[in-house]
């Protein structure tokens, strides 16, 4: 069990960084999956009231955002999720961009925890419930009760972004040496090794943030515009939406993203072109939901905002993305794999000796690949 070994035996630092996510995640986890039942069941109780259709459409707004908010709730679920194994590569590959990045993740996901409270607590007020006395009598003193569960929320975001922040700190000095055992002193090789590192990182990113929007448009199609398409008799216009999602949003990112991996890790030139056919594809495809999204927001009610981000988001990793593949692609060939491959093998052996009571000297030198 060597890998497990080299999670947690390298340095306190590391056994202590990978610790905390686990503890953050768990708790994160488990308040997330407490809000999502409390919102689900008052969602379930709002349908249960058999409003008439003037009543409901008093309150829609605030149902169609409580509705969509449950997609946001098993996002942040999976993002947790997500932030523990880039933890566990970042340590295992010893990737201090990736570490830079992931105190951004935090950051955002705490972020996230105070837009989530705000959200739940302004979905229902006087403005959005006074037109209804049924509604109002109703809303204003069953819903969110959730409320203790998202603060708390926002207190271990916050504490254990902090805490995460001084340990990706302190692991970021120990992996600058790394990297020059590594690579070495050349340093157009590690330049080349710089690249490398952050188009790996963006690819995560561009998986999680590429999911998140396929995620949410599917449940939209199949959760909330179903029913009305059913009742309508439209199911063929969703039944085309979705198989055009499917194709251009769900196959076409899982494609660019494993040919741009391969390509990367083989130094084959046809699969970074098939990336960037595909980014291009892509964009394309998400420009023109964006523009779908702003000629009915009616339509996007309660999911608009969260869309936009993410779309957004898509957009400026696809605009980071592109760049960098060009730069990877262009130091193909050039001895990058080779040292990589050297150093990956003589740490295996070095690892080996370990275990035959040859224990390797520290250093608190740092190098820096910037």
């Amino acid at each position: 069990m060597w890998i497990i070994s080299r999670v947690f035996g390298e340095s306190r630092w590391t056994r202590a960084i990978f610790c905390a996510i686990i503890f953050q995640a768990i708790l994160a986890i488990v308040f997330e999956a407490v809000i999502f039942a409390f919102h689900a069941n008052e969602v379930n109780q709002i349908e249960s009231l058999g409003l008439s259709q003037k009543e409901l459409s008093a309150v829609y707004t605030a149902y169609a955002n409580a509705r969509s908010l449950l997609v946001y709730f098993i996002l942040f679920i999976l993002a947790q999720i997500f932030t523990v194994i880039l933890v566990v590569d970042a340590i295992y590959q010893r990737n201090t961009i990736q570490l830079i990045a992931l105190v951004a993740f935090e950051l955002g996901m705490s972020a996230y925890s105070i837009i989530q409270f705000h959200q739940s607590s302004t979905l229902i007020d006087d403005n959005t419930t006074g037109k209804s006395t049924i509604v109002l009598e109703y809303l204003m003193n069953a819903y969110h009760s959730a409320k203790w569960a998202e603060i708390t929320q926002i207190c271990i975001m916050f504490v254990s972004t902090i805490i995460f922040i001084f340990l990706a700190y302190k692991l970021y000095l120990e992996f600058g040496w790394h990297i020059y055992k590594k690579i070495g002193a050349d340093l157009a090789m590690r330049d080349r090794y710089k690249m490398y590192q952050i188009f790996m990182m963006l690819l995560k990113f561009d998986f999680f943030f590429f999911l998140g929007f396929s995620i949410q448009y599917l449940a939209l199609l199949i959760v909330a515009w179903w029913p009305d398409a059913e009742s309508q008799g439209t199911q063929s216009q969703i039944v085309k939406e979705l198989i055009e999602h499917i194709i251009l949003s769900c196959i076409i990112s899982v494609t660019m993203l494993i040919s741009a991996y391969w390509g990367l890790r083989r130094e084959k030139k046809v699969h970074m072109y098939i990336f960037l056919i595909s980014c291009a594809v892509s964009m394309g495809y998400y420009i023109y939901m964006l523009i779908q999204i702003s000629k009915d927001p009616q339509r996007f009610l309660g999911s608009k905002a969260f869309l936009t981000f993410f779309l957004c988001v898509d957009m400026v990793l696809i605009l980071a993305s592109v760049p960098t593949a060009i730069i990877c692609l262009r130091n193909f060939n050039l001895g990058l794999m080779n040292h990589i491959s050297h150093a990956t093998a003589s740490a295996t052996s070095a690892h080996s000796m370990t275990h035959l009571g040859i224990e390797k000297s520290n250093t608190s030198r740092r190098w820096s690949i910037e």
